[in-house]
């Protein structure tokens, strides 16, 4: 069987918030397809890792290419927080249909099939009773639910979840898990978490990330509870 072919590698890369280094040193490589797990303490980094490979930041040093494709491909990301103004006059179908620009050539009106993909993001996530609801009269969970669909109507090569479930419900989070296993084979899923019992995410991988970016193989993560708290210092 074939290798599978890399997504994404990050060479010797390190981001810094001012004078503080969030990350360092970082040799990371991403196969197209896999399912990635990426652990850790708060605040050691993976949230800013993640937001480097969606292009929300740049490297303070190093390189990150995409060999298969030679540019960044289309990606889903639900962040952990929102990165918007809530208060901003958007409604939920509003929203969910940002998802479907890095798929279209141009600014354009959406198309039957961006509305199409729209509405069945909406009902398998039964926020069709608020698609016209404005993001300020969203719950947490709501808002959480909206942006999952937004992800998914990008129809992702690249899918980036960040602590997905905080927000959420017990039946919301067995819909999540379902639709991600529901995904192509071919689509990259990382997944920023403190949940891998089996019924969830099913990682092929983990990495932890402490400033630094260790690689796990996951008969280790019974070392987790001791490396996943929070960082002091």
């Amino acid at each position: 069987m074939a290798e599978p072919r890399p997504l994404v590698a990050m060479e010797g890369v390190g981001f810094r918030y001012g004078a503080d280094v969030a990350l360092a040193d970082v040799d990371l490589v991403v196969a197209a397809g896999e399912r990635l797990a990426i652990l850790g303490p708060n605040g050691g980094g993976k949230s800013t890792l993640v937001r480097l490979l969606l292009g929300l930041l740049r490297p303070s040093e190093g390189e990150i290419r995409w060999p298969l494709t030679g540019r960044r491909p289309a990606s889903g990301y639900v962040p952990q927080f929102p990165l918007f103004d809530r208060g901003f006059p958007l409604r939920v179908e509003e929203m969910v249909l940002q998802g479907r620009l890095g798929r279209r050539r141009s600014w354009k009106a959406p198309t039957a099939e961006d509305r199409e993909l729209v509405a069945a993001a909406l009902a398998r996530l039964d926020l069709v009773p608020l698609r016209g609801a404005y993001l300020t009269e969203l719950s947490g969970g709501e808002l959480k639910r909206a942006l999952v669909a937004r992800a998914l109507v990008a129809e992702p090569d690249l899918l980036v979840l960040d602590e997905p479930t905080a927000s959420l419900d017990e039946a919301s989070r067995r819909r999540l898990w379902e639709l991600v296993a529901a995904l192509p084979a071919t689509t990259t899923v990382l997944l920023v978490t403190h949940d891998l019992a089996p019924e969830t995410f099913r990682a092929g991988r983990a990495v932890l990330v402490d400033r630094r970016v260790e690689s796990l193989a996951l008969g280790e993560l019974h070392r987790l509870p001791l490396l996943c708290g929070h960082r002091h210092g």
